[in-house]
């Protein structure tokens, strides 16, 4: 029996131990639940991430160069991993970093709180890649409380998703416990304390949200300063790779997504993909610059799991 059929055998109520009835984990038609702490601040997270889960892919043009090629950048780390490893993903959200690493042939835990992002994420796999639908896990979680054993996992990924934790200590530690020790932890495009100031000067205006529900984290979260990773992680880590993500990028998307929504357009503009290339370069070489790469939009962290 493989690590991941081991992990599946644990979530049925004949396991034994009998991890799912002491965790009190809910089947839903093959939807793993287990949500044992749902506070004020969860559940505001839960009823957004319920609302937004079929656009972002579109919203957050995701599937634009400077999206696909920093996407691509973190998961290269995850590519250097076995084809037995087992990858969680806690934040599922429209499953868009999904396809790739089962393309890959690794077996993956995709996770959220919300369940219907998971369901959709199910559905899409189930209709139009059923192939790859032995590979995954779906568990609904908040990733606070894991129902996982300890080392575990060989890499955990969270895209956008570490700054909705309301506990953000508490959350890596539960997520270094799962991770193998000599494993990865990895952070992508998490905002920096530029993009949420500038992104809040927009947040009034009912045209320029990028989301017309409410995000407790989104709404209030200041964004991260290099320095602030190291305090957050409850734990000393060898941090491989710090990396800045977007400058010019960044101003492009959100002006680019400003004119789709002031001038309501059908469609969102497109640069053609010669012109983001050149635009990448440039913020690459912008962004070794001090000073000027504070103005840097988002962060991907790079962890080695060592303690």
């Amino acid at each position: 029996m493989s690590k991941f059929e081991e992990i599946i055998e644990d979530f049925q109520p004949k396991a034994d131990p009998p991890l799912a009835e002491k965790l009190k984990i809910e089947n839903y038609d093959g939807i793993y639940k287990f949500l044992p702490e749902i506070s004020d601040f969860l559940k505001t997270e839960i009823e957004f991430h319920d609302q937004i889960y079929q656009d972002e892919e579109e919203v957050h043009q995701l599937n634009a160069l400077r999206n696909k090629f920093y996407h691509d950048y973190f998961k290269k780390w995850i590519y250097k991993l076995s084809k037995d490893s087992v990858i969680l993903e806690v934040g599922g959200g429209s499953g868009y970093d999904l396809l790739p690493l089962l393309e890959k042939s690794y077996s993956v835990i995709e996770s959220d709180i919300s369940i219907e992002s998971i369901k959709f994420i199910k559905s899409k796999i189930d209709n139009k890649y059923p192939q790859y639908k032995n590979q995954i896990i779906y568990l609904v979680s908040d990733g606070q409380n894991l129902p996982l054993d300890s080392n575990s996992i060989e890499a955990t990924f969270m895209v956008a998703s570490f700054h909705h934790f309301q506990d953000q200590q508490k959350a890596m530690a539960e997520i270094k416990r799962v991770t193998k020790k000599g494993g990865l932890i990895i952070l992508a495009m998490e905002p920096s304390r530029f993009m949420m100031w500038f992104t809040k000067l927009f947040q009034k205006s009912k045209i320029l949200r990028i989301h017309q529900g409410y995000s407790e984290a989104d709404e209030t979260h200041a964004g991260y300063a290099k320095s602030e990773f190291i305090k957050i992680l409850s734990f000393k880590p060898a941090v491989l790779k710090i990396k800045r993500v977007w400058l010019i990028c960044g101003f492009l998307h959100y002006g680019l997504e400003a004119i789709y929504r002031i001038f309501k357009l059908k469609k969102r503009i497109k640069i053609p993909k010669f012109i983001e290339a050149i635009l990448i370069v440039i913020d690459e070489i912008l962004l070794k610059i001090p000073i000027v790469n504070l103005l840097n939009f988002h962060w991907i962290i790079i962890i080695k799991n060592d303690s």
